[in-house]
């Protein structure tokens, strides 16, 4: 019973150490959810965005509604906005929460070999108050800027301040890009 007791004390011991890796503080803990398929959705901004053959393009993604149907909006730093709707029954029924304010910003990174990030659109550091502001392109699609506080992030970084007070990096969000398919999930 005395060994028992042990071994069940040490295996507390060791989830309790490998669940607080430097992995974990990576991630925000809010809660996110995203599927895209790329082979239903060939040729999109994000499919481009996604693909290791073009690192540091990063894309602004956000949905509605028009008339019953979900459209998922994608926006380069060039402003312009695509629209992808939403029909088939399988995607149409998954749920979809893109951030704290409907609005991620995904891409590989041209650093950090490609990594794949996947950032809210809000400020962090404004966030703690209720006046906070969605994040705008800058320095040609490389960097966000908060339009409250001014400071920008660096997408290719990990989203760390580079210009202005210093703070908070990024809220990022886990996922991964296999086989054409874009799953968020946290």
């Amino acid at each position: 019973m005395r060994t028992l007791r042990h071994i069940f004390m040490a295996l507390q011991a060791v989830i309790i150490l490998t669940a607080c890796t430097a992995d974990n503080f990576e991630y925000c803990n809010y809660q996110a959810y995203f599927y895209f398929d790329c082979n239903i959705h060939v040729g999109t901004v994000l499919e481009g965005c996604l693909s290791p053959l073009a690192p540091g393009q990063f894309c602004i993604v956000r949905q509605n509604q028009v008339n019953g149907v979900r459209h998922i909006e994608l926006q380069l730093s060039d402003q312009v906005t695509h629209d992808v709707p939403i029909t088939i029954d399988n995607e149409a029924q998954r749920s979809c929460i893109l951030g704290l304010d409907n609005g991620l910003i995904i891409g590989c990174s041209s650093l950090n070999n490609g990594a794949l990030y996947i950032f809210d659109r809000l400020c962090p550091n404004c966030l703690k108050n209720t006046m906070h502001k969605q994040l705008q392109w800058t320095n040609n699609g490389l960097w966000v800027k908060c339009p409250k506080c001014e400071r920008c992030y660096d997408l290719n970084n990990s989203g760390y301040v580079v210009s202005g007070d210093s703070g908070d990096k990024l809220l990022r969000y886990r996922g991964s890009y296999m086989n054409s398919l874009l799953w968020i999930q946290n």
